[in-house]
């Protein structure tokens, strides 16, 4: 079949790799506008890009959906006969000329277990419910959000200690592997499509700053979570003295006596602070003050000379 993919960041890469390397033909790649990026903030092109260039597929990035460049595109693209498109973190939500479009449509791949989590941050928000197991969905796409029929779908454990990073690794190898299947499914007819339980529908919203900062009054288990999800962006903070503090990573410790949520309650000099909860404490493991380095919870305890009783936290 001839595709058109729609992606951006990396972890669309493997996907959009393996349908070039499959017998399926990729017509055209539709990403995001180069953006600044890093510390220097220097004008970066998006990694979907980079490898459209690397194997001289045609691209366009346009500013807006509703550029009537980029639908003249669209449909002298249809015109050559795309019979497809595939989407996986594109980032904006697509008009109903551009879903009607091709002769199957397009199909979304979406890195939860549909019907749960629909929207914007379904790896985060599942580290953040402490699911054990989430996965990866292949679904029609419709106008309403994540709301299409399902094609495929495969689990994936969350493992104890995995972050938003590490989850996305894994989603994006088995992203790779289902695509390949679905699209010679859909060619071949034997896919049967299957309507979402709407009566299981959760929503990921958009994480925003109120998810970033961390309420010492939860349990240790639901900060540790949350410190997951985030990690490595926008990342768990909390203050300390007015300063804001990055935690990249937690450990909870039950041995510990307990203290008012937020308060140092231990000092070990080879370890780091430990903070007290709402239930259990939690050791800093690895931290980040504002404008500093990433350091060990070690570090920070001899360069910032933290005594027990000291206070994280707003107020």
């Amino acid at each position: 079949m001839r595709v058109f993919f729609m992606g951006t960041p990396q972890i669309a890469v493997p996907v959009l790799n393996k349908i070039i390397e499959s017998k399926h033909e990729v017509a055209l790649v539709v990403t995001q506008p180069d953006k600044p990026a890093g510390r220097l903030q220097r004008i970066t092109p998006p990694p979907i890009k980079l490898l459209a260039i690397e194997k001289g597929i045609p691209y366009i990035q346009p500013v807006t959906l509703k550029d009537e460049s980029f639908k003249t595109k669209m449909y002298e693209l249809a015109a050559g006969m795309v019979d497809i498109g595939v989407v996986f973190a594109y980032g904006k939500i697509l008009p109903q000329w551009l879903l009607n479009l091709p002769k199957y449509g397009l199909i979304n791949i979406h890195a939860s277990l549909l019907p749960r989590w629909r929207g914007a941050a379904p790896i985060q928000r599942a580290i953040m419910a402490g699911d054990r197991i989430t996965g990866i969905t292949i679904q029609q796409v419709v106008f309403e959000l994540d709301a299409g029929d399902i094609l495929l779908q495969k689990e994936i454990k969350i493992e104890p200690h995995d972050t938003a990073e590490t989850l996305a690794l894994k989603m994006s190898d088995t992203s790779a592997e289902l695509i390949i299947r679905a699209l010679d499914g859909i060619e071949a007819g034997t896919i049967v499509p299957r309507k979402q339980d709407v009566s299981k529908v959760t929503y990921a919203e958009k994480i925003t700053d109120k998810d970033v900062e961390i309420d010492w009054n939860r349990p240790a288990k639901e900060i540790y979570n949350q410190i997951r999800a985030l990690n490595p962006k926008p990342g768990a903070h909390t203050h300390i003295d007015d300063m804001m503090l990055k935690i990249w990573w937690a450990s909870i410790v039950s041995e510990v006596e307990q203290g008012e949520p937020g308060v140092i309650v231990h000092i070990d000099k080879n370890a780091g602070p430990y903070v007290a909860t709402a239930a259990e404490a939690l050791l800093l493991n690895e931290v980040q003050p504002a404008n500093r380095k990433r350091m060990s919870g070690a570090e920070f305890v001899r360069g910032y000379r933290l005594k027990v009783g000291d206070k994280l936290g707003r107020g």
